[in-house]
């Protein structure tokens, strides 16, 4: 079974809401331990089809390819710009594709679709201001404008929005959720900043050193650097910052995203030339930059079961 497989080290909420690590997961999870994953659809003995998907910022469209790069399909969801630019980050969860409308600054928008491409809602999210990135979690969606000053949440289905949930600044773009916390990245400065999930002991200079794009998996941030050409990491908790993680990528790279076992990023290259997704070992060995190809301005980026 090519890309199906039970998922490993899946981390799971507990009744407290936070997150802690399970081993192999088998037949006996709950159901209600998937529901809380968001993967309320699976049965026990079901699998689980592993993605890799991207925006393509020049035409609105999102792609889609396996987790090992074949199947490569780049009009998997049609363009929702009627072909203009448009599409920022995305992510995923158990039911549904998520992503931002950010087109250089008028876009108000976050769209969703179901997992297999289908029940697009351009306008599931009305009202932020040039959303850019998007992170989900089992009762929430965040939003970050870079032209507003504030992360956005509302409830999981849409309602409850509130545009204003944090303070940032301007520049704000990517957003990750891991445990207890909410991370963002903002280009302007040149910082991840941190909250906890009610939105309150705001950070704002939590990792110094970052461009627009942050992903966490395991016990490590990944986030783009200030210049676009690489990837740095740092612990959890702020600390051994390596900005130098991966180098010399070719292009711009915007956002990334992690799974259990590797880092993906899209080469947005001179704002939109970009064809290529890259992938490196979460220990950042292993770099292929040319790992998909075709892409049209590859933007955002977001792999099954990772972050954001």
């Amino acid at each position: 079974m090519s890309n199906l497989r039970f998922r490993r080290n899946t981390q799971f909420p507990n009744t407290t809401g936070k997150q802690n690590s399970s081993g192999i997961v088998g037949a006996a999870i709950s159901a209600s331990a998937l529901s809380l994953l968001g993967w309320g659809g699976l049965s026990n003995a079901q699998c689980i089809t592993d993605y890799v998907y991207w925006t393509n910022n020049n035409n609105g469209s999102i792609g889609r390819a396996t987790i090992s790069g074949t199947g490569v399909n780049e009009k998997f969801i049609a363009s929702t710009t009627d072909g203009a630019v448009g599409g920022s980050a995305l992510t995923v969860n158990g039911s549904y594709i998520y992503w931002t409308g950010a087109n250089g600054g008028s876009s108000t928008t976050i769209a969703r679709a179901t997992l297999d491409g289908t029940d697009v809602n351009k306008d599931f999210i009305k009202g932020a201001q040039n959303p850019c990135g998007v992170a989900v979690t089992s009762a929430y969606i965040y939003w970050a404008g870079d032209v507003g000053t504030s992360i956005g949440r509302a409830n999981l289905n849409g309602t409850g929005v509130n545009q204003n949930f944090i303070s940032t600044g301007n520049g704000v773009c990517g957003v990750a959720v891991a445990g207890s916390y909410i991370y963002w990245a903002n280009y302007e400065t040149g910082e991840i900043g941190r909250a906890d999930l009610n939105g309150s002991h705001v950070n704002a200079d939590f990792i110094s050193g970052s461009g627009s794009g942050i992903a966490i998996q395991g016990d490590y941030i990944y986030f783009t650097t200030t210049d676009g050409t690489g990837i740095g990491r740092a612990n959890l908790d702020g600390s051994d910052v390596k900005l130098d993680f991966i180098k010399g990528l070719n292009g711009e790279i915007a956002f990334v995203a992690a799974d259990a076992s590797y880092v993906y990023w899209a080469d947005w290259g001179n704002r939109g030339s970009g064809t290529t997704i890259g992938r490196a070992t979460l220990a950042g060995t292993d770099v292929n930059q040319k790992f998909i190809t075709g892409t049209k301005g590859g933007f955002g980026i977001a792999v099954t079961g990772g972050n954001p």
